[in-house]
């Protein structure tokens, strides 16, 4: 900035320097030339200390502000770092740095949450069956892909994510890293579900309430200044994993441990390359350690399609899994081999196992356009994906498949002990799955989106509430969906029918004698439903879900009468829910249920497990009745 001098005082000085001069003139008309070169010298002077004397001052004005805006700019870097690692640095809530010492008020609580937020996603609820007992079970077919069932009235479990994040982590100045971190532990409630027991009262096997790690990454951004966009992540995360929400089905779910770099701007889209590891622990190989499988993930996004909406993703995935031979397992407070094992003991095996070395490799498209306000809430999905060998859209690692081969062989060898060798066997599997998932939130009265709230998303889907639409209106809600799968494990399955048993030893299926039997390891499921709301008050609306799956080959049960046989099951759910208006996505909801499902009767027995999937399945719909009743409330949100 510069300084100029004020023009009023030197116009007023030199006006008064030249009334002096002519009044002296006036007086002495003898004065000489030389009076008159003195008298300009002299002016000449003055003129020459004051223009030093502004250079001077100029100068230092310049100097004090250039001194002004360089510890401004080094206070509000600091500022605005926001670093929880600068803790010498006290700031309020709008990040600027305080001397004093805090006060317990609202702003010095916001100064240390400043980039922190908070998510969660909970459920919880009771049921009871149609006889007046407890609900412990659900409605689902006994060997349906991904252990997804049909949610809204029909899931048995409590479940709760609590997600913490924390961003900036050494601040957010373009000069510096960009880190933030997520940590999600879940609490469940399972088996059982007696959650007014003690822990140690528990009527089955296994404990009541687990604790699950499911998130645990760091990512970095700003790592390079001209891309700093470009993000690299390790830990634990979901990664970029899809479901169809209604069925609690993950049609590709890569989640696990790993690392990986995302956003790299390629032109035509996003690139995301992820390197993620899974291993299965129950045995052990003197050669290889435990049985471990690595999946490489490519996925290209946001493929723009010109004048078509919507946005294309295409995914291609390689996995590999080193061979070995398993000869010990670990205890698990149960009987392997006819003998007793406790908990975390090595013990040999009987039948160790060997298996070749496996491979995979498969991708696909994903499609999905959103239109209209809410996010999600009005939103479309269709995918297509395929996987050969051990590629099956899932990180885990395929032990159980290994196992599965060797009790195949078992089972046409019965007796035999020594080593199994199932040689490539995995790779000879695998996995092919199609579908749509439509979400509808109307009446259209507005084109614009919602703005979305920090964290107010569900696996990634924006799930912002649409504006509230004109007094009188109708207002309701729609979701769409259907998924297709065939699938091969590789091998045959060899099991047994009969009439199935319970808790207990119990018989609970028809009395027929136990034939042992050998069916295809192919096999082919559909599912499809709609969940419709009508909301007839602002937060009062009544919900349903109509939905039916069908499987063919049954894999899952031996000893039931459905093993190997073909089935399908409907599940309908009606029930007034305490939801805000906006659309399928929006939450919190308190729902009051009335559930009813009815199988066909090649599944009869067979259609209540305890969990998830089957087996084990409960009373009192596990004889040969072929339909049921499930009523409750229960309580869901996420934020």
């Amino acid at each position: 900035m510069k300084f100029s001098p004020p023009k009023g005082a030197v116009c007023a000085l030199a006006v008064a320097l030249l009334w002096t001069g002519s009044v002296c003139l006036a007086q002495d008309n003898s004065s000489t030339n030389s009076d008159v070169s003195a008298l300009k010298t002299q002016m000449q002077k003055m003129q020459q200390e004051y223009d030093s004397q502004v250079q001077k001052i100029q100068k230092q004005y310049e100097d004090r502000i250039s001194s002004m805006e360089a510890e401004m700019k080094a206070l509000e870097s600091k500022a605005d770092s926001g670093s929880i690692l600068n803790t010498r640095v006290l700031t309020d809530a709008d990040g600027k740095e305080v001397s004093a010492a805090p006060t317990l008020d609202e702003s010095f609580l916001k100064s240390l949450t400043r980039n922190f937020t908070f998510s969660a996603y909970v459920r919880a609820g009771f049921q009871f069956n149609g006889n007046g007992g407890g609900g412990n079970f659900n409605f689902s077919l006994p060997d349906f892909p991904g252990e997804g069932r049909m949610r809204l009235g029909n899931e048995n479990d409590t479940y709760m994510e609590l997600t913490w994040m924390q961003a900036h982590m050494l601040g957010d100045s373009p000069d510096v890293m960009d880190v933030s971190m997520t940590f999600t532990p879940a609490i469940r409630y399972v088996q059982n579900r007696a959650s007014f027991d003690g822990h140690n009262n528990i009527t089955e096997s296994g404990n009541d309430f687990d604790f699950i790690l499911r998130q645990a990454f760091l990512s970095a951004s700003n790592v390079f200044k001209a891309a700093p966009e470009i993000t690299f992540w390790a830990g634990q995360r979901f990664y970029d994993r899809f479901n169809t929400d209604p069925e609690d089905y993950f049609w590709l779910d890569d989640s696990g441990y790993g690392v990986g770099v995302q956003n790299i701007n390629v032109g035509i889209g996003q690139l995301n390359i992820a390197w993620i590891g899974g291993l299965n622990a129950n045995d052990s190989s003197p050669g290889i350690g435990t049985f471990f499988k690595h999946t490489f993930d490519v996925r290209l996004k946001n493929i723009s399609l010109g004048p078509i909406p919507g946005t294309l993703a295409l995914v291609l995935i390689g996995n590999y899994e080193k061979g070995g031979t398993f000869t010990q397992t670990y205890g698990s407070n149960g009987t392997v081999d006819g003998s007793f094992q406790s908990q975390g003991n090595v013990f040999d095996l009987t039948n160790p196992v060997h298996t070749n070395s496996a491979w995979g490799i498969g991708g696909g498209a994903i499609y999905a356009v959103q239109f209209g306000p809410g996010g999600a809430n009005n939103s479309f999905t269709a995918y297509a994906l395929f996987g050969r060998g051990v590629t099956n859209f899932g990180s885990g690692a395929d032990l159980g498949n290994v196992q599965g081969a060797e009790n195949l062989f078992l089972f046409r060898h019965p007796g035999f002990t020594g080593q199994v060798n199932v040689g490539d066997a995995l790779n000879h599997g695998f996995t092919y799955r199609a579908g749509f998932q439509f979400y509808f939130a109307g009446p259209w009265y507005h084109s614009a989106p919602a703005p979305v709230v920090a964290g107010n998303s569900k696996d990634g889907k924006s799930v912002a509430p649409a504006p509230a639409p004109p007094p009188g209106q109708p207002w309701f809600s729609v979701a769409l969906f259907g998924d297709w799968e065939e699938s091969y494990n590789g091998f045959a399955v060899g099991g047994q029918t009969g009439p199935g048993v319970g808790l207990g030893g119990n018989v609970v299926g028809p009395s027929e004698a136990i034939v042992n039997k050998i069916v295809s390891g192919r096999v082919h499921n559909v599912q499809f439903g709609t969940r419709p709301a009508i909301w007839f008050a602002d937060n009062l609306a009544l919900q349903g879900q109509f939905a039916a799956q069908y499987e063919s080959n049954n894999t899952n049960g031996s000893g039931y009468p459905g093993f190997g046989k073909s089935g399908w099951l409907g599940v309908f759910d009606v029930g007034p829910v305490i939801k805000p208006k906006g659309g399928y996505y929006t939450k919190p909801e308190i729902r009051f249920f009335a559930t009813y499902a009815i199988w066909s009767n090649s599944l009869k027995g067979m259609a209540t497990p305890t969990q998830e999937w089957g087996p084990p399945f409960q009373p009192p719909y596990n004889g040969n009745t072929n339909h049921g009743w499930l009523f409750g409330t229960q309580v869901e949100w996420f934020f």
